[in-house]
This record gives structure tokens, sequence and C-alpha cells, in this order.
């Protein structure tokens, strides 16, 4: 009857084990949304500076939109100024950088070019800059705002 018990026991424990071991992961476990999937979604422009310069106002006027395919699209408006694209994006999740792929633009320059962005979500705040240093002449920045909940 001992042995009996003891294999009750071992078989419970065991049990108890494979339950705790394929529960539901606690938040400390759970693995972080990729910033690609933290992207998608429509966003609403905060501000542009363009090397210390506010270019399209101090109020100026846009909407991005990411989509989980990889797609992109932009628009700036403010001042006397406007700039619309779109293309395909990709992310690299270990640098927080994205490669964006102007398929067209108002700018006819940038047409067909990769254009290198460092993104910085933090919350519902997202900046992206250009791979020039903050301050520098010609360094952009611009922060958008989350304008819909998150997928």
């Amino acid at each position: 009857m001992t042995k009996n018990w003891i294999r009750a026991i071992s078989a419970g424990a065991a049990s108890l084990a494979i339950v705790a071991a394929t529960g539901a992961p606690s938040p400390a476990q759970t693995p972080a949304q990729p910033l690609k999937e933290r992207l998608v979604g429509h966003w609403r422009l905060v501000s542009v500076d363009v090397g210390g310069l506010k270019p399209f106002g101090t109020d100026p006027q846009g909407s991005m939109f990411f989509d989980g395919g990889g797609h992109y699209s932009v628009v700036v408006v403010g001042g006397a100024n406007a700039i619309a694209y779109f293309g395909e994006y990709a992310v690299d999740e270990a640098t927080g950088a994205a490669t964006m792929r102007v398929d067209a633009s108002t700018r006819h320059s940038a047409a067909g070019r990769d254009e290198r962005r460092l993104l910085t979500l933090d919350g519902d705040r997202l900046t992206v800059r250009n791979d020039r240093p903050p301050g520098s002449p010609g360094a952009v920045a611009l922060t958008w705002e989350r304008a819909d909940q998150p997928p």
C-alpha cells in the first residue's frame, strides 16, 4: 500500500508540474509585442522639426498609416508646405529602425528611394527621425500620436 501511495503522490506532483508549466504565462513572462506590430494603425502629427526649424509651422497637420502587411502612407501639411508619400516599410527590431521604400511622393526626387528612419515609440507617442544627429542641419524629427486604438 505504501508503494501505491508513493506512486499516487508522484503522479499528482507530475500532473501539477505539467499544469504549472503549460498554464498561462505571467505578465513578466509574456514577450513584448514587436515594434512592427505596435506601429500598425493611424497616427496624427504633433510636430515637425528640421534642423531646429519648423518648416510646417507651429501647428502642422498630418496623418500616417501603417498596415500589418508592410505598407505605409504619410501626409503632412502646414504653413505653405505640404508633402505626401507612400510605399512599403520593414522594421529592424534590433535597432528600432525602419527602412521606408518610397513608391511615390509629391517630391519626385524621393520616389524609388529607401529611407532609413529611427523610431522611438513611447506609449502612444512615436518619433520618427532620419539618420542625421539631432540638432545638425537637415536633422528631421516628426512626432506623432496614435489616433486610433491599436489592433
